[in-house]
């Protein structure tokens, strides 16, 4: 099938030559058969036997000029359908390459900025966004399984240990064992709610919204984790009125903004909230000082189970689903999500526009 396009393409080209030769033939004789009439009669010549050489010299230089035009259209066709065709080809060995898993297949770059070129640029660019999405699939699956795997097995250990009557079970041993459970909790919780917001289950109880209280209200709830770190504390609201959104939604949202800025801000750092108009929609923006965010890590700090730096532990640098949860949040609303760090300033933010009646 693969082979038969070219010659398909070939065999179309020489049926319009053909067709064309052939009409051209027609014509050209009814013309030639009454004006060589009328010249013959006009000087009184002898009829059957000049037209009869005319018939037989206009058929072969119509045969001459059929093969010759043929010809030259068959070499161009060839040149012209084999640029067509070799790119075409190579697009489809690209397309069994990602079929069969290699996601760092690509199509051979065209110069020509046509359909065929277009096509090669689309189908790189959807490479690339599979191959993306195929690493992120297998971070996903690798920390997943080490999330699970260490208070496992702690819940393991400490539940052998006991069995065996290596460690009694004291009150401090099991308040472990409880802790360490309810952080499979969350995290199941954690999941479960991606799942929900991947299986567009939500549906967004929309009414008004006073951002700023809301935020405000949020800050006061963990004013004395701030205080414990030494950390100073800055709002900006600027929205007139409330915003028609989900409340449950955006205040789970601003938590974990709050809980990341909590988390990677350094003592005595400080940490600024602003809520601002932008058009029809609301900005908040969370911004902390510290470290900052590697320029190769910002594309992917929204993506599930994504953390920059894989030596934080799940204490100082969490599980990496709070952002993706703040990312959906968003994404139902409307909105979007960014973030920019330089200069040991990071700003993580999202937008909220109106839902749309009956989402």
């Amino acid at each position: 099938m693969r082979r038969s396009l070219l010659w398909k393409l070939l065999g179309i080209n020489l049926l319009v030559v053909g067709v064309a030769v052939f009409v051209a033939a027609i014509t050209i004789r009814q013309l030639s058969d009454v004006t060589f009439t009328s010249i013959m009669q006009e000087y009184r010549l002898r009829l059957d036997f000049m037209r009869s050489l005319f018939t037989e010299s206009l058929a072969r230089s119509l045969v001459k000029v059929s093969l010759v035009a043929g010809g030259i259209g068959l070499l161009l066709s060839l040149v012209l359908f084999r640029q067509v065709v070799r790119p075409v080809r190579g697009m489809m060995q690209m397309a069994e390459r990602i079929a069969a898993g290699d996601y760092a297949a690509r199509a051979p770059r065209i110069s020509s900025a046509d359909e065929v070129g277009s096509l090669a640029e689309s189908l790189n660019r959807m490479a690339a966004a599979l191959q993306t999405l195929e690493r992120l699939r297998k971070d996903l699956v690798a920390n997943v399984a080490h999330e699970l795997r260490t208070p496992l097995a702690n819940l393991r250990g400490y539940l052998e240990a006991i069995h065996d009557g290596v460690t009694p079970a004291t009150s401090e041993a099991i308040g472990f064992l409880h802790e360490e459970v309810m952080r499979l909790v969350r995290l199941v919780d954690a999941l479960h709610e991606l799942s929900v917001f991947d299986a567009h289950l939500p549906r967004v109880q929309a009414a008004p919204v006073d951002i700023g209280a809301l935020m405000q209200r949020l800050l006061d709830l963990r004013r004395g984790e701030f205080q414990a770190k030494g950390l100073v504390v800055h709002t900006q609201v600027s929205v007139n009125g409330n915003l028609h959104a989900d409340a449950d939604l955006v205040s789970q949202a601003l938590h974990n903004l709050i809980d990341n800025a909590l988390k990677f801000t350094p003592t005595g750092g400080e940490v600024t909230v602003r809520v601002t108009e932008t058009g029809e929609s609301v900005r908040i923006g969370v911004t902390n000082t510290g470290e900052g965010i590697a320029p190769e890590d910002l594309p992917y700090i929204f993506e599930r189970f994504y953390r920059g730096d894989k030596s934080r532990s799940r204490s100082s640098g969490g599980a990496g689903i709070g952002l993706a949860i703040v990312k959906e949040v968003a994404r139902v609303h409307g909105g979007d999500v960014g973030a920019s760090s330089e200069g040991g300033i990071t700003t993580v933010w999202l937008t909220l526009a109106p839902p749309a009646s009956g989402t």
